[in-house]
């Protein structure tokens, strides 16, 4: 800790008061948990105490700026003021409430057609395959998120080891596929920790389901219901009629944040293929110039052979070497005559009797 107390405010009139921390990190980190926003979207204010106006504090540099400024003031009170963007996701919770409400509504209208209604056995067979498909796809992508969850993010694993939590969303995972973005949604007491891209995947996928599965019921209530031909057509009882509203309103609320994220997702995802590429395409070509820079060092021309001299630039053109007019000249007669002259009259002289030596000996 750091000595100084932070009174942070909101511009919605909330506030905490706690001890400030050293870190810069740590105070966004306290901050957001306190107001429950977004760590990444936190943006910070600190009340000049000489002017009272509100100056950014975005590193840990203006920190120390603001902590020099109050000790100058004899203040041990920071007030910052704190916005960002709320953790909580009330259009998660309500998309998964309405497409549960639909899920319910459309096994309600199954049963209504197979007991009450008259209707062929290939409009039974149709809304049951569709129904159990979905159900189907709902449960086993909650059963393999879990999983994967479960193994790769520990603050999950520990929020849903109470065996109640983990039975309440098995409980809700056939009627929806957003059974695990309203555990994290922030409300009702609704905090798991899901991580990000898992949550993206999630409502992102689900778009083809949905497609599938509200889609077949529309048209089926469509061609019973609402069909021009009044021969075929069976009436609107309240049951038809509650699963064609509770339909249409998971349709309208679920179909835009489905294909925005979706649409995100996929541009995010080749925005990361390029980069991939590029770089693999930045580390050949670094590759290749490196080779060829090996290779040139590598040429005979470059490395002296032991023993020999150096080959002269003309002899790259295809020109005989020059060689040297002492190595290609042979030494002439005279030459060798005289050097044997030479080379014998140091023996001659050996041989010759001095006069000093004969009167020494005398």
């Amino acid at each position: 800790m750091s000595g100084f107390i932070i009174k942070a405010q909101t511009q919605g009139g909330a506030y905490v008061t706690k001890p400030l921390r050293e870190s810069y990190e740590e105070l966004v980190a306290d901050l957001a948990d306190s107001f429950n926003l977004i760590p990444a979207s936190v943006t910070l204010f600190s009340k000049h105490n000489g002017t009272q106006l509100w100056v950014h504090m975005g590193s840990k540099g203006d920190l120390d700026v603001v902590l020099a400024e109050a000790a100058e003031y004899g203040s041990h009170v920071v007030n910052i003021e704190v916005s960002g963007v709320s953790a909580v996701r009330g259009l998660d919770a309500a998309g998964c409430l309405a497409a549960t409400a639909a899920t319910v509504s459309q096994l309600t209208y199954l049963w209504w057609l197979m007991s009450v209604a008259s209707v062929s056995l290939y409009r039974e067979v149709e809304v049951a395959s569709v129904l159990i498909l979905a159900c189907s796809i709902h449960l086993g992508s909650l059963i393999f998120v879990l999983d994967d969850e479960t193994a790769n993010n520990h603050p999950f694993r520990q929020w849903v080891r109470p065996l109640l939590k983990r039975s309440l969303l098995l409980l809700l995972g056939p009627f929806s596929s957003d059974v695990l973005p309203l555990a994290s949604c922030g409300l009702w007491g609704c905090d798991a920790p899901l991580r990000f891209k898992t949550r993206e995947a999630i409502v992102g996928g689900g778009l083809w389901t949905m497609v599938l599965q509200d889609g077949v019921m529309l048209s089926v209530l469509f061609a019973l219901h609402l069909s021009p031909d009044e021969s075929n057509q069976l009436p609107l009882a309240p049951i038809p009629m509650a699963c064609l509203y509770a339909t249409l309103a998971s349709l309208a609320l679920n179909a835009p944040r489905r294909l925005a994220h979706y649409l995100v997702s996929s541009c995010e995802a080749a925005y990361r293929q390029r980069e991939e590429l590029a770089e693999e395409a930045q580390i050949g070509v670094f590759a290749s110039n490196k080779m060829a820079a090996r290779e040139k060092l590598d040429t005979p021309q470059s490395r002296p052979v032991l023993g020999t001299c150096a080959m002269p630039p003309s002899s790259i053109g295809g020109e005989s070497p020059a060689v040297p007019q002492a190595l290609s000249t042979a030494p002439s007669k005279a030459a060798v005559a005289g050097g044997g002259a030479k080379r014998a009259a140091p023996s001659a002289a050996k041989l010759k009797p001095q006069a000093g030596g004969n009167k020494s000996m005398m």
